[in-house]
């Protein structure tokens, strides 16, 4: 019988932003967690198979939240989330209801969701990131949080990164060939396998002892939030690491 190999604790909130590519990668890794409809030929050899059934060779702790439109998504893929909350400005309801082939009725009745106004001092996102937070999740990965047509709502979520990366909290936010994430006052180490490019962004007024190795562009002392030096930078096949004493960084990765 193959024992548990390691624990994967993570929260995935899903906002309303197109995800292009992205959406791909998330419906593979949410069938690998256990959601959606599974292979019916798995034969639970977990360690060579890839259909994405909810193996037994790790020990998954997935916490899956629908951010108001995320919701769509879920349910055009005949997946249900943990947790919905939004105020409904969003969510279309297009996908809202019983496939006639016989699968599972996907009603929203039938989701544990919290409805809240249109008038709030927080966003859809910032609700759910405080729920998975609350529930103990302290790595966190946020699908349809960037681009589309709201560009407000991207630079609010790298906020909610901001805040949360000082209470101890990762939070990646996943776009279309884009990644983003904070470093505060910490180090980030990367592997010769890294690909694309990679920028530094200063989001505080300065950011001192910021050290760039293994990139093409190397470089050590002050970044600020007035000058892009840290722009465009981009792996060369080796080891690489990023630090900051002071301040906080917004690292970039396009492909």
């Amino acid at each position: 019988m193959n024992q548990p190999l390691t624990e994967y604790k993570q929260a995935i909130i899903i906002g309303a932003s197109p995800m292009g590519n992205e959406a791909g990668q998330l419906v593979a890794l949410l069938k690998w967690a256990g959601y959606g409809p599974q292979d019916e030929n798995c034969d639970h050899d977990c360690i060579t198979c890839h259909s994405g059934c909810a193996g037994k060779t790790i020990k998954k702790d997935i916490y899956l939240i629908a951010a108001d439109g995320g919701l769509d998504f879920l349910l055009k893929n005949k997946m249900k989330p943990d947790f919905f909350i939004g105020d409904m400005d969003s969510f279309t309801g297009e996908y809202d209801v019983p496939e006639k082939t016989g699968a599972e009725d996907h009603s929203f009745a039938n989701i544990p969701h919290e409805i809240v106004p249109v008038e709030k001092d927080d966003t859809d996102m910032g609700l759910a990131v405080a729920n998975a937070y609350e529930k103990g999740y302290r790595e966190i990965l946020l699908y349809g949080a960037c681009g589309g047509a709201r560009v407000s709502h991207t630079l609010a979520n790298i906020q909610l990164m901001s805040f949360y990366a000082k209470k101890g909290c990762q939070i990646r936010m996943m776009g279309d060939g884009i990644r983003m994430e904070i470093l505060w006052k910490g180090c980030k180490k990367f592997s010769a396998a890294m690909k694309g490019n990679l920028s530094v962004i200063c989001l505080t007024d300065k950011a001192d002892g910021v050290v760039i190795r293994g990139l093409k562009y190397e470089y050590e002392g002050r970044l600020t939030s007035d000058h892009a030096l840290g722009v465009s930078n981009s792996f060369i096949g080796q080891d690489a690491e990023i630090s900051v004493q002071e301040g906080t960084l917004l690292l970039v990765y396009e492909r």
